[in-house]
């Protein structure tokens, strides 16, 4: 709030400065638009350096459209982290735009302060009519409350003095002090140099947008977003907006609007011509370099990216090779294995049936001999005349018959 004062204190001396010039004359009408024409002047650097913004801005437009399309599936930080990329790359100021607006509105806060305190009456004072007629109780002289008590100015300046003995800011037929609708509700004939004043300052808004819009390059093939429909809208609102609160304000705001907006329709011409018609070309080839050195860096990232996949590819087929080379030569290895453990499978199947086939032979013979030999042990003792309560018994073993005493016996 400190930083407002001081800023409203320091415009109220600018303001009293000009009033005093000789060429000025000491006319209040002349002094408030010196100094709007000083607020413009200071803040066209800043309004230039915008319109090279938007000119930039327009250029990229395409390549902008590009970027969304191709990180379409990204999550929005990265997008806009590409995008502020891209602005850096080309010099451009996201807010720069902007800015000349923003500027001016605390100019036009600071000067709507200013008039209220420049045009405050004597009648405006706190207990002013209780004092009064303290005064005239006492027998003293009153005052005259339509006169001025100008706040925010050196009481040593012309200014100071010439609006303490006034009681009106005259600028032809115009009182600056005063509402155009509190003008319009007392006098319908003094009123219309006011209307006049607000029409001038609602057509020329208009074509000021018009000198805007008509030099704007757009895409016919582009989609017109909803955020520009808005401001398309409110683009067309803002004149009728000024209109309105033109018939609200004091009349030396009013004509701040209307010197501002002759001002910016002649910058705006000057803007056209030289930076439109001189420096977009040049801004345009810029931003088509950028756009072309942004390309072939995308395009060489991808063609590194692509190698790098078909190496990786040789490598992997590389590997898929030889694993197939190592698996055929193991596999006819083992083949080699497997066809000669066959063989000595076989052998040794055959030499296992040879064997069985000996050893088969071996106990028919050995079983025919044990027979042979029975046969002779029955006929010896048939000959010997052995009794038959006294059987023998004999046991046929391999290496020949073993004869033992009966089982009964034994017992």
């Amino acid at each position: 709030m400190a930083i407002f004062n001081g800023l409203i204190d320091f415009v109220a001396r600018i303001l009293a400065f000009l009033y005093a010039l000789p060429v000025v004359g000491g006319n209040y009408g002349l002094a408030i638009m010196m100094l709007t024409l000083v607020v413009m002047v200071l803040l066209m650097p800043l309004t230039l350096k915008a319109t090279r913004s938007t000119i930039k801005m327009q250029q990229i437009q395409p390549e902008l459209r590009r970027l969304q399309k191709e990180m379409k599936g990204e999550d929005r930080a990265t997008l806009n982290a590409e995008v502020m990329k891209l602005y850096s790359e080309n010099g451009i100021s996201p807010v720069g735009g902007c800015l000349p607006m923003l500027a001016q509105l605390p100019v036009f806060l600071v000067l709507f302060r200013i008039l209220q305190g420049l045009t405050r009456r004597i009648e405006d004072r706190p207990f002013f009519a209780l004092a009064n007629r303290i005064r005239e109780a006492k027998g003293l002289e009153t005052e005259d409350g339509r006169f001025f008590d100008p706040q925010y100015l050196s009481q040593d300046s012309v200014l100071y003095q010439d609006l303490r003995s006034d009681t009106s800011m005259k600028f032809g037929p115009f009182d600056l002090a005063e509402r155009a609708l509190d003008v319009l509700q007392a006098d319908f004939l003094r009123a219309l140099p006011y209307v006049v004043l607000i029409v001038f300052v609602v057509g020329s808004s208009y074509y000021q947008q018009r000198q805007v819009s008509a030099r704007r390059t757009t895409d016919d093939n582009a989609e017109v977003s909803p955020m520009m429909q808005q401001q398309q809208m409110l683009l067309k609102v803002l004149p009728l907006m000024s209109g309105v609160w033109s018939f609200l304000f004091p009349a030396g705001l009013v004509l701040y609007w209307a010197t501002s907006n002759l001002f910016r329709i002649g910058q705006q011409s000057y803007i056209t011509h030289q930076i439109y018609g001189k420096e977009a070309p040049v801004i345009e080839a810029e931003a088509k370099k950028s756009a072309d050195a942004r390309k072939k860096t995308s395009e060489s990232d991808d063609a590194s990216d692509s190698k790098g996949s078909n190496d990786s590819d040789k490598k992997k087929n590389n590997n898929s090779a030889d694993a197939k080379s190592n698996s055929s030569t193991n596999g006819s290895s083992s083949n080699g294995k497997s066809k000669k453990n066959n063989k000595n499978g076989q052998r040794d199947t055959e030499s296992d049936d040879n064997t069985d086939k000996a050893g088969a032979t071996a106990d028919l013979d050995r079983n025919a001999r044990w027979e042979q030999r029975r046969q002779q042990q029955r006929a010896k003792s048939k000959s010997a005349g052995k009794a038959k309560d006294e059987p023998t018994s004999s046991r046929v073993t391999p290496k020949g018959t073993k004869s033992g005493p009966s089982r009964k016996k034994k017992r």
